[in-house]
């Protein structure tokens, strides 16, 4: 390399937007493949970095690399209050010349700026959720507002999935669709992640027609519900003719009656 390249070079390392930033980059816990290129990437930027692991450095201003949450370092890093970086992160914030994120652990920035919320799940299931949508430097919302990016609920019997069809008007997705962002890096489609009229219904159709309750059936399975032969407790839904009306309710059967007037 020439001397203006050189200075060139340093120019760049004394003006990144990663000086003040110390590194821990162990081959341990970086894809092989990827190392030079993040190497390359955190000294053009002007980040310090330490070809080891150092647990114990774990200041504001010190940042340790690592493949994925499923490491076996993770946990040690993470409760030792390291900020973990996902190769993916450092180098969309090297290819964008933004400062290293410092969040606990941030997988890419694929979900940066989008905000969430999630009904229907439970607790374990919505922290879950949580951890990956800020993973990719998303925000998981507890209260419903206008700037919602997406709304990611169980099924239709979710508290929020009525607001946000009606209200919203924003996109409604099952939480695989969290899941197949995380693994790609980027927010995906929603397509085949829409939520579907009868996701999470378990309905009966008592006391019609064969042909037409076969044809309900169909109907039922490819709105993402579930039809069931007989009616159980399980059921959330039933499908009957006007007749029927006063066996059930005498049966103390209650669920939601879809009446049809035969």
């Amino acid at each position: 390399m020439n001397r203006i390249g050189e200075s060139n070079k340093k120019l760049r390392m004394n003006n990144g937007v990663f000086k003040g930033a110390n590194v821990f980059m162990s081959r341990n816990l970086v894809p092989p493949e990827q190392f030079d290129t993040l190497h390359d990437a955190l000294k053009l930027n002007g980040a310090q970095v330490f070809l080891c692991c150092d647990p114990s450095r774990n200041s504001p201003n010190d940042y340790h690399i690592i493949s994925a949450p499923n490491h076996d370092k993770f946990e040690d890093l993470k409760a030792k209050g390291c900020n973990l970086l996902g190769p993916h992160c450092v180098l969309t914030c090297a290819k964008e010349r933004r400062p290293l994120p410092n969040q606990g652990f941030t997988c890419c920035l694929a979900m940066d700026g989008v905000k969430v919320i999630a009904s229907g799940f439970d607790i374990d299931e919505k922290v879950e959720i949580g951890k990956l949508v800020a993973g990719m430097g998303g925000v998981l919302q507890v209260r419903s507002s206008a700037d919602i990016s997406f709304v990611i609920v169980k099924n239709v019997l979710a508290a929020k999935y009525k607001l946000a069809l009606n209200d919203l008007k924003k996109p409604i997705v099952t939480k695989d669709w969290v899941y197949q962002c995380w693994k790609e890096h980027r927010v995906v489609p929603q397509e085949s992640y829409k939520v579907l009229p009868f996701t999470g219904l378990r309905i009966c159709v008592s006391r019609i027609r064969a042909v037409e309750r076969k044809e309900m059936e169909k109907l039922i399975l490819q709105n993402g519900g579930k039809y069931s032969a007989e009616l159980t407790r399980k059921c959330t839904h039933l499908v009957c003719d006007i007749s029927s009306t006063q066996f059930y309710g005498k049966n103390n059967i209650f669920l939601h009656c879809l009446i049809l007037s035969m």
